[in-house]
């Protein structure tokens, strides 16, 4: 078992989340946010996993600072939602390389939660990392591939953040009631805004740095636009049979997965009545 562990950032929501959850498992952590040379290298030097989990814009340089005190008996790791401009600078050092990506924020209890695990240059040490994220609970899954994550990146965080914050700048142009408008909606509608309202009461920066930083996303945001454009194109010429089609089409295409979470939806809009009763 992995049982020292040095956190870069530390202090932030995640780093401090996930010191506690360490610490109560029994490893012994050191959690840092912003401090000196000499802290930062008796942390890197104290720890067999050293997790950086500072904010996007800050992660290549905090990675150059500590790669070079790594040796081969260290693992070297990340939080980062964005891997193609962390891993090839965490590839420069001797410690066996495992980065990771928690798929939750800051939160009070994260078991159950999901956590991708990348082995670029794992050693010995992938199933000891996998055991002691099992250890808090989380589901592990296994990404080979960091430029497969970061596509993957753009539909699940790219896309869908685009969605709901477009969708509030839309209801902020147009200044529309909102009293009015979540007084006689039903509660499929109010699940929408709740999510919209979830991303907007977050950190600004880390959502600008997952939507600008991840390349990938260029790429599905300009195909949601085309798509846009198309749907829009259908509707103003009240072309029903192609939009009818068309959404069929889109039916077919989530298969089985669209009945599922229809029932999945179901679900939380019981569950929505019952908080507002």
């Amino acid at each position: 078992m992995i049982k020292s562990i040095g956190i870069l950032g530390g202090t932030g929501q995640m780093g401090r989340m996930f010191a506690k959850a360490f610490r109560e498992i029994g490893c012994d952590v050191i959690a840092l946010g912003r401090c000196s040379a000499t802290d930062e290298k008796h942390l890197v030097r104290e720890s067999e996993l050293v997790i950086i989990t500072v904010p996007i814009h800050e992660t290549v340089s905090v990675i150059r600072r500590v790669r070079g005190l790594l040796n081969k008996h260290q693992l070297f790791s990340d939080f980062t939602s964005v891997k193609s401009h962390v891993i090839p600078e965490m590839l420069e050092t001797e410690a066996s390389l495992i980065s990771c990506h928690p798929m939750f924020g800051g939160m009070n209890e994260m078991s159950g939660q999901n956590a991708i695990l990348l082995p670029v240059n794992p050693g010995k040490y992938l199933k000891k990392y996998q055991r002691l994220l099992q250890d808090l609970h989380l589901n592990v899954v296994m990404m080979a591939d960091w430029k497969k994550h970061d596509e993957t990146m753009s539909v699940i965080q790219g896309l869908m953040h685009f969605i709901h914050i477009v969708f509030s700048r839309t209801l902020q142009s147009r200044d529309i009631d909102l009293q009015t408008i979540l007084s006689i909606c039903s509660p499929v509608y109010q699940a929408n805004f709740a999510f919209a309202c979830r991303i907007l009461q977050r950190d600004p920066k880390l959502y600008t740095n997952i939507l600008m930083d991840n390349p990938e996303n260029e790429s599905i945001l300009k195909s949601f636009l085309d798509e846009a454009k198309q749907s829009f194109k259908e509707i103003t010429k009240k072309d029903e049979e192609t939009f009818s089609e068309r959404f069929e089409s889109c039916r077919d295409f989530l298969g089985d997965f669209g009945k599922d979470f229809s029932k999945q939806s179901n679900f939380l809009v019981e569950s929505l009545q019952k908080l507002s009763t």
